[in-house]
């Protein structure tokens, strides 16, 4: 009999955190050297919120404003933490199930949570990634091969695709990685967040806009942004090899295809968690 794993099984026990007082220039150095999305605030070793990217970067001044960098380091300088934390916020304990944090991630669609104890002192950060990590390496046998869970009905493009219209199917599906084919046979794969980042890095100089993957898109085809079709798995990999793989790339889902190449549906981040929670969806038949 498997023992359930707990959040403590899988957290990362030092959280870096911010102080209520903490500028913004804090916030953006501190995430961009340790590479995290989210950081706890705390004050008096309680968690009073949480400051994410998606915080910091809409509290960024853009370049188009044409601000002087004087201007510009002062005014991100003004920023604290306390201005953009969200709060209240979502929290579980150390001997919480590592499931029912999965769960509530899913339900109140957040990347990861602070981890406190009975008196509500932080004691780490639990990331969906930790989740996942922390399953594929437990012994899973019932998880089985990755034909019994991927997503048949995939959606594709081909090499020609307008990037923006490749964008938006993402969008619709959900699917979070679109397989670039020639007929049958893969040709690249497109990933949510490589589609994003172009988004962003156009947008870092021109500032917020109306239809932004549309219009920082324009003009460049799915053959610009896909990667070469490396990233795959065959339908006969072991479910848990597929998650081992997906975290090695830092991507949230690969395409299925046959030894011979054809493409036969797609695995993603969303289907891992299925089977983690021992759900099946009606969108894998």
């Amino acid at each position: 009999m498997t023992t359930a794993l707990l959040v403590k099984d899988a957290m990362h026990a030092r959280a870096v955190t911010l102080s209520p007082h903490s500028s913004l220039t804090d916030a953006v150095v501190t995430m961009q050297e340790l590479r995290v999305k989210r950081l706890p605030v705390v004050q008096d070793s309680r968690v009073v919120g949480i400051v994410t990217d998606g915080e910091v970067r809409r509290a960024l001044p853009t370049l188009s404003e044409g601000l002087t960098p004087w201007a510009f380091t002062d005014r991100v300088g003004r920023v604290r933490a306390r201005d953009i934390m969200r709060h209240p916020v979502l929290t579980v304990t150390p001997d919480s199930a590592l499931t029912a944090a999965l769960r509530l991630m899913l339900d109140r669609r957040v990347g990861g949570l602070p981890v406190v104890d009975d008196d509500g002192e932080l004691r780490g950060m639990l990331t969906l990634t930790d989740v996942l990590r922390a399953e594929g390496r437990a012994a899973r046998l019932h998880w089985g091969a990755v034909d019994q869970h991927m997503t048949k009905g995939v959606v594709t493009v081909t090499p020609g695709t307008p990037a923006s219209e490749a964008a938006a199917t993402l969008k619709v599906t959900r699917l979070h990685v679109l397989p670039v084919v020639q007929g049958t046979q893969l040709r690249g794969v497109l990933h949510e967040k490589d589609l994003t980042a172009a988004v962003d890095r156009a947008g870092a100089t021109h500032g917020p806009t109306v239809l932004a993957d549309q219009f920082f898109l324009s003009g460049l085809m799915a053959a610009d942004l896909m990667r070469p079709p490396t990233g795959y798995v065959t339908e006969s990999v072991p479910m848990r090899d597929a998650l081992t793989r997906m975290l090695d790339l830092d991507v949230h889902g690969l395409p299925v295809i046959t030894e011979d190449g054809d493409l036969l549906g797609v695995v993603t981040i969303s289907d891992v968690i299925r089977t983690v929670l021992g759900e099946h969806a009606d969108a894998h038949a």
